[in-house]
């Protein structure tokens, strides 16, 4: 083997190296005489005024670096609480209110799923208990306690790390992780006949400021029309009521597309209720003919990897993802079948012969997460990877909903 030793350092602003075959062992190289082959690299020379003429690019200093370097740490509750042990630089940059600012900005897109909530009937006391379960593993995991509900309504929404209750004739956004609260007053509208009337609703904000939209809705029974308005909390007012007929409720909390809330409506065959939060209009969107729904399964709005319109038909051992959307000018979907799952081979399960074995019972529209329940128990199911986790031994079927945020 042959190596090559330096044989000479030219003077600076000048790049020529000569460089002499030495033996493979090492030691003095042969004299020139002796050498039978000499290479020679000869780079071009560079002027010294050219490089003097050109402008030193100033560097951050060394917190700015570890600024950029802590920005990039996983968005997941013990990332900066441990980062803020390592010494009291990194304690005081991680503290600082402009970094957090910074941080959340930075990851507003991908906050972690921290757990979800369910409700569960007290029936001593009459009222609704909102439980929280966590779904991370430690250093990460939220003690269940951490997140008390303090309203005794009703949850119908979850999104941007804010929670929407319906209590009596108001409702109320609540954030789990400042316990900040807000109860706004329904239009007088929505309180005729309120017997007669469900409630349904959605909440959204903006992820640099605290600002956030209310949209709800109702459906009067007896007239068969769904009716809702939207409240924004910089006016602090109500817009106007605008009103859609269907023969059916909606059910489900709704998954946000694009500028687009979908719901779905109820009844197998009854397809979407799409509301445009820009231009505050409803449309019903029906199915497709050619997208079979056989009798018993369960249809859930997805909001695909792109950030397009998707669904998932369950049926009893078997879930097919539905993608590449389009709605034609008579408010029908079409789609493409992307994915069909086999969920006793996907859950390890044995099979069953019962009825009612599979049922969706939430979806996280962040992390494109669904939440099935089975008779031995419910499952947190990832729509890409297909992973998918136990996470309660619930043996009834009731609403989850998925709680997304970043928790500091």
């Amino acid at each position: 083997m042959t190596q090559f030793t330096k044989r000479k350092v030219t003077p600076a602003g000048c790049f020529n190296s000569e460089f002499r075959r030495s033996p493979a062992g090492g030691g003095r190289s042969l004299p020139h005489r002796r050498q039978r082959q000499r290479v020679v690299v000869q780079m071009i020379k560079c002027p010294t005024s050219a490089l003097s003429a050109a402008p030193s690019a100033s560097l951050p200093d060394n917190e700015d670096i570890l600024r950029d370097i802590l920005l990039r740490l996983p968005p997941l509750p013990s990332s900066l609480p441990r980062a803020s042990l390592v010494n009291k630089l990194w304690h005081r940059i991680v503290s600082e209110p402009a970094f957090r600012r910074r941080f959340r900005a930075h990851h507003h897109k991908s906050p972690p799923l921290l757990g979800f909530f369910l409700e569960d009937f007290n029936f001593e006391q009459q009222l609704d208990l909102h439980i929280f379960t966590p779904t991370l593993d430690v250093p990460d995991r939220i003690p269940p306690a951490r997140f008390s509900c303090p309203s005794k309504g009703s949850l119908l929404d979850f999104r941007n790390g804010l929670a929407l209750l319906h209590c009596g004739s108001k409702a109320v956004v609540w954030d789990p992780v400042t316990n900040y609260q807000c109860s706004i007053d329904f239009p007088p509208e929505f309180n005729i006949n309120c017997h007669v009337r469900i409630y349904f609703g959605a909440v959204t904000r903006d992820p640099n400021s605290s600002a956030f939209k209310l949209v709800m809705l109702y459906y009067a029974v007896f007239e068969r029309t769904l009716c809702a308005s939207v409240y924004e909390s910089e006016s602090e007012k109500w817009g106007e009521i605008i009103s859609i007929e269907t023969f059916s409720d909606i059910s489900k909390p709704s998954v946000l597309v694009g500028n687009k809330l979908y719901f779905l409506i109820r009844y197998r065959s009854g397809g979407f209720l799409q509301f445009d939060l820009d231009n505050k209009s409803m449309a019903v969107i029906q199915l497709s003919e050619d997208i079979p729904i056989p009798e018993g399964s369960h249809v859930q709005v997805l909001r695909t990897q792109d950030g397009g319109l998707g669904f998932a038909v369950v049926t009893k051992h078997r879930m097919q993802l539905w993608g590449k959307t389009a709605i034609s000018g008579g408010n029908v979907v079409r789609g493409e079948l992307q994915k069909t799952v086999e969920l006793d081979q996907l859950l390890s399960l044995r099979p069953s012969t019962s009825v009612h074995e599979s049922s969706v019972i939430g979806y996280d529209e962040v992390s494109n997460t669904i939440f099935l329940w089975k008779t031995m128990g419910v499952f947190m199911i990832q729509l890409e990877s297909m992973k998918f986790k136990k996470v309660s031994e619930d043996t009834c079927i009731r609403g989850y909903f998925p709680f997304a945020s970043l928790h500091f």
